[in-house]
């Protein structure tokens, strides 16, 4: 379980940073790009942490996928195109990983 949610955490954090920069290059001054992948290194280090058995590896994780759902909602409310659906979704995962670390 543990070997699980360390790669979903990663792929989540690594998704999220390849947006963050695709973003960067199209905008160069997006603050809410450079929150995602602040947010994405917290979350691929507390993987990092996981792996090594690291005591409260969930504090980066939180703020990391907290950062992420900050930013993602910054850039749609900035296009002015906020999709919901697809912002609960990011929520509702980010949550279901913070809780994995918390528990494991």
């Amino acid at each position: 379980m543990q070997v699980t949610l360390c790669i979903v955490s990663a792929l989540f954090g690594g998704l999220h940073i390849i947006a963050a920069v695709s973003q960067l290059k199209s905008d160069k001054k997006s603050v809410p790009a450079s929150i995602m992948i602040t947010g994405s290194l917290l979350l691929i280090g507390a993987v990092i942490c996981n792996a090594l058995r690291k005591p409260l590896d969930y504090i980066p994780a939180l703020l990391g996928c907290a950062m992420i759902c900050a930013a993602a909602i910054m850039n749609g409310v900035k296009s002015q195109k906020l999709h919901i659906q697809h912002h609960i979704i990011r929520a509702a995962l980010s949550v279901l990983l913070i809780v994995g670390f918390v528990l494991l």
